[in-house]
């Protein structure tokens, strides 16, 4: 009777300011950073255990770098294990109140389960908006920071990461053209170590075209310390410098090897387009583009998840086993959403549909249990 009384006089219409939503809301907030620290503490020490030599044996370091280790790994491990945290603070948050048989009490007082998970799923889409935000304008530029640290080997005194990509290759009519990196300054790209693979209409290689490296400035390709071989002859042929007769814009360079998740939404979209304009597949960028979305909306998910460790255990009981289904659920969720991504990117299935369809279909399977739970 005394904790009835207790919750008679804070549950009141679909959302009142100072009652059990600010109760409910805080419950979930608090438990949520509370385990992001944890987890985001316990595997950022592991993961500079494991480091911490390649770190401290690179060029000039100093002990100092450790610390820049973590300030630039840190935003990657909270932006991929927010959704997961928040699953775990939901389980804990709900399941705790059925403990107490505070569900109980307020189903007994008029509030129906979509009531009762409203505050959290408010603030799994405030979590969710600040995740979006965070992602955007700290991680994808740490990570790339970090990827180059890493590529140089953990030097000290690195300048700031360039606007530069590895390893990538694009087609010059029948001819591919395959470049170590590519930079751009300015108007001024700079191609290292480019081979140019030529082909005859049959698409057989007849020569190579090797450079130590290639310049677009003023609208047009030199190409440097030239070199060429041909596979018919074995003759080598060595010329100074080349003025590469080719249409490829020098956007493409870049756009052709970007990494998704080292670009924010702006510069992934620019990609997309300066890629489908010249007819290349887009499917594995559109993928990641979405996903940029998912992942974050992916928080909301939770508390609907986690309404099975809540909901229907006065009826069914065994605590235990419905908070495991429900973590078994949220970790299913990562695992065929990360198999729908890479579905999307190989062009196995639509990028609109590999990066949503994972979402909704778990979305649906929460909310009909909760609809379950109301009859």
């Amino acid at each position: 009777m005394e904790r009835v009384n207790k919750y008679s006089g804070h549950i009141g219409g679909f959302f009142n300011p100072g009652s059990m939503d600010i109760y409910l809301a805080k419950l979930f907030i608090s438990r949520y950073i509370i385990i992001l620290i944890g987890l985001v503490t316990t595997l950022q020490m592991l993961d500079l255990l494991s480091e911490s030599d390649n770190i401290l044996a690179g060029d000039g370091a100093v002990y100092a770098d450790l610390w820049r280790y973590v300030t630039l790994r840190t935003p990657t491990l909270l932006s991929l294990f927010s959704p997961f945290v928040a699953l775990l603070a939901a389980i804990i948050c709900l399941a705790g109140l059925n403990i107490h048989s505070e569900i109980i009490i307020m189903k007994a007082s008029g509030w129906s389960a979509f009531r009762i998970i409203t505050p959290l799923i408010l603030m799994s889409l405030l979590i969710a908006s600040l995740h979006f935000i965070f992602t955007e304008t700290i991680s994808v530029h740490a990570k790339a920071e970090l990827t180059n640290w890493k590529e140089n080997k953990y030097a000290s005194d690195l300048p700031p990461a360039p606007d530069t990509v590895y390893d990538t290759w694009v087609n010059d009519g029948n001819n591919l053209i395959k470049a170590e990196s590519a930079s751009r300054n300015g108007s001024i790209l700079l191609l290292d170590k480019v081979t140019q693979y030529i082909r005859d209409k049959d698409m057989h290689i007849i020569s190579l075209i090797k450079a130590d490296f290639a310049v677009y400035r003023d609208g047009k390709w030199t190409m440097f310390e030239v070199k060429e071989f041909d596979t018919r002859s074995l003759k080598v042929t060595p010329m100074e410098n080349l003025i590469w007769d080719t249409e490829i814009p020098p956007e493409r360079f870049i756009a052709l090897a970007l990494k998704p998740d080292q670009a924010n939404l702006g510069r992934l979209r620019t990609a997309i387009a300066q890629l489908a304009k010249e007819g290349h597949n887009t499917a594995s960028f559109e993928t990641m583009l979405y996903q940029k979305f998912v992942s974050p909306l992916s928080t909301l998910l939770m508390p609907l998840l986690a309404g099975l460790a809540a909901f229907g255990l006065h009826r069914g009981g065994n605590l235990f086993g419905r908070v495991a289904l429900t973590g078994a659920m949220g970790f299913g969720y990562f695992v065929i959403n990360n198999l729908f991504v890479a579905l999307g990117q190989y062009g196995a299935v639509p990028p609109v549909v590999a990066a949503w369809l994972p979402f909704l279909l778990f979305f649906l399977t929460g909310l009909s249990f909760l609809l379950l739970t109301e009859e």
